[in-house]
């Protein structure tokens, strides 16, 4: 990252339960899901090999045991995984704050991520980053937000989420924010929280800045069968355009 104080560390969430699509691969957690010949999850820690990054936290929960078995032999070459366990589901916010603690790593700051979405494109060169103590999430511009609920944003900032409601385009959380660590060592507490419902709506309301930079590149989330049912065709046409 150019003109960044120094490189983050990223963090990838994966250990939530995966309600809606469990019945598909109910052994298997869901950043384990095979999708174009390869656990999902391995797509993200590849992309984040292309972008440099050779050390990675991994924060899982449900089957625990069966994702690092899954991941682990795929790893891409070079890159160290710290793995934390959570002891009981702490939702995204509460596993974000446990993890960041379990580590013993002190970045600037974190590159948070959902181990079960995948953004195409160098999202990470287009986030400024020369102040440690600014927070930025990536969105995606989508014809249809209403499964995903939308993004409130005014002049590159984020304003509010909104709770999924109609139809339309809008922008979406694409699940990738880059956060000052210092943002998550004020409270030691293990809770769970949502970074959507909890920790952001907080951090707004105490009148901190979260700038925020909208991307058009291809997007997966595989939290439904039917989008999940994309997941081959959706990395087969990614490896073609390489």
């Amino acid at each position: 990252m150019s003109g960044s104080v120094d490189f983050p560390v990223p963090l990838i969430l994966a250990g939530g339960r995966g309600v809606r699509i469990a019945q598909l691969f109910p052994d298997l957690p869901k950043p384990a899901l095979p999708a174009g010949g390869k656990p999902f999850l391995i797509w993200v820690l590849e992309q984040l090999t292309n972008f440099g990054f050779n050390k990675v936290v991994i924060s899982g929960g449900h089957l625990f045991d069966v994702l690092r078995r899954s991941i682990e032999p795929r790893l891409p070459k070079n890159m160290e995984v710290v793995w934390v366990r959570e002891k009981e589901p702490l939702g995204t916010g509460g596993g974000v704050r446990y993890a960041a603690h379990q580590t013993g790593l002190n970045p600037s700051r974190w590159l948070v991520m959902n181990g079960d979405s995948y953004l195409a494109g160098r999202w990470l060169e287009t986030l400024s980053s020369t102040d440690p103590f600014q927070a930025w999430m990536v969105a995606r511009k989508v014809p249809d937000s209403g499964r995903y609920g939308r993004l409130d944003v005014q002049n590159g900032e984020l304003l509010a989420f909104r709770e999924k409601q109609g139809g339309g385009e809008g922008l979406i959380n694409a699940g990738i924010y880059l956060l000052p660590s210092i943002w998550l060592n004020e409270e030691v507490k293990s809770e769970a929280l949502s970074m959507e419902d909890d920790l952001f709506p907080r951090w707004l309301s105490e009148g901190r800045k979260i700038r925020v930079k909208v991307m058009e590149s291809p997007f997966l989330d595989i939290g439904t069968p039917d989008d999940y049912a994309r997941a081959d065709a959706f990395f087969a046409d990614l490896e073609g355009q390489t």
